[in-house]
């Protein structure tokens, strides 16, 4: 699997490089391909490569669309590629390369949110929205690639790891005691929570949309 992070500073502060860089170091044993950073002022990403498919090896991450002030960054795989590419060419669009990552790009131009829900495959990913100021999430309907984020009133943060989180001074340190107490009786049924108060996993056929102000979650599928 590959890895990806992100930081999104609501408040309008500019992402901080180094914070951004040790994230993405924290995780170099998912990405032995390659490594990538995009910081647009508030908003940075980062994406650890492994290429697992022959498209993946042309491929570049993240990815912005200057036209269409759009970033990504994308773990994961789509099976459905010949009908995501008939869609989209039916919707006018037209894909300069064969990668899943401007494939997944050109949906979300084309559909928004519903791009999730057309997307067969095992992904975790997120797309920076400019001309919205938004931030999408989603996760695959089995939840095979991790998704794990925090968010404060001034900052929300992503990554394919626990530990990635922990890098930012900001993030607390507190123990989940119910998460923790679900893990001894080996019986763990929350989908959200995780070990650490604050650090929640993005469940499973989920969606997650960050604006200024206000965080919404939806089930897509």
């Amino acid at each position: 699997m590959s890895g990806i992070a992100g930081i999104y500073n609501l408040d309008g502060r500019a992402v901080d490089p180094e914070l951004l860089e040790q994230m993405t170091a924290a995780i170099a044993h998912r990405g032995p391909d390659g490594s990538g950073k995009w910081i647009h002022r508030n908003v940075g990403f980062s994406h650890q490569k492994l290429s697992t498919t022959p498209e993946a090896l042309r491929e570049t991450q993240p990815l912005y669309d200057d036209d269409l002030k759009l970033g990504l960054t994308f773990d994961g795989r789509i099976d459905n590629r010949a009908e995501i590419r008939e869609l989209l060419e039916a919707a006018g669009a037209r894909l300069r390369t064969d990668s899943d990552a401007e494939m997944v790009l050109t949906a979300y131009r084309c559909w928004g949110k519903a791009c999730a829900a057309k997307i067969l495959g095992d992904f975790a990913l997120a797309v920076w929205d400019a001309g919205n100021r938004r931030l999408f999430c989603a996760r695959d309907v089995l939840g095979i690639r991790p998704f794990y984020y925090y968010f404060d009133s001034r900052t929300f943060i992503f990554a394919s790891e626990l530990q990635q989180i922990f890098r930012l001074p900001l993030v607390p340190r507190e123990p989940n005691e119910g998460m923790i107490g679900e893990y001894l009786v080996s019986a763990v049924n929350n989908k959200e929570e995780t070990l650490t108060k604050g650090i929640l996993r993005l469940p499973p056929a989920h969606l997650l949309i960050v604006e200024p102000g206000r965080i919404r979650k939806q089930e897509y599928w």
